[in-house]
């Protein structure tokens, strides 16, 4: 009796096993830019409604002048696998500015600053069913983004954050795979590339 029953045992746990492989998959992505510093050329939060480089009105000579740096993105995400269309999960993204403050006017000495922005975003995966080895999808994600550093003080601490790809395409295997996005919203405005995992 103990015999079957092990037996049993070994066959459900094994069928669960199977039926479990491959639901999860990770994603490490690398790109920009960082949305603050394409905002900045219209004016934005951090730097308000001015040229950052250029004085064009003689008031301009009394704003604060910017100039600025900004690095990759990096973006680590998870997603469960719900069935072939649909996958749910979340997104953690670290990037950030650099740069210098300035005066045309005065003796005030140029300042420099760095900001770094991490956000975490609950996100949906939606994939167009195609080939075995080249597969495309979409994606929109909402959270919120922490800002920490020397212009911390210009905006809430935290703030609203989201990301949409409309495009994204995966290829090679099923278990390890590479993949590329076109981004649009707070976080990144341009493209990033990556590796994926499943298990």
């Amino acid at each position: 009796m103990n015999k079957i029953f092990i037996t049993l045992a070994c066959l459900f746990c094994g069928a669960f096993a199977l039926q479990a492989q491959g639901r999860h998959e990770v994603n490490a992505f690398i790109g920009g830019y960082k949305s603050e510093y394409i905002n900045s050329y219209g004016g934005n939060e951090f730097f308000g409604n001015m040229d950052i480089y250029h004085c064009e009105d003689l008031y301009d000579l009394y704003e604060p002048h910017y100039s600025l740096e900004t690095g990759p993105v990096l973006t680590i995400s998870y997603h469960y696998i719900f069935n072939k269309w649909l996958r749910l999960g979340a997104q953690t993204n670290l990037g950030g500015l650099s740069g210098k403050c300035w005066y045309e006017l005065g003796n005030r000495p140029a300042e420099s600053f760095n900001e770094v922005m991490l956000s975490v975003l609950p996100e949906a995966k939606f994939c167009i069913p195609g080939a075995r080895h080249f597969r495309l999808y979409g994606k929109v994600a909402a959270g919120i983004q922490m800002n920490m550093g020397t212009l911390s003080s210009r905006t809430a601490p935290v703030s609203f954050a989201w990301d949409v790809v409309p495009l994204g395409a995966e290829w090679g295997g099923q278990r390890v795979y590479g993949n590329a996005e076109i981004c649009f919203g707070s976080v990144i405005r341009g493209g990033r590339i990556g590796i994926g995992f499943r298990f």
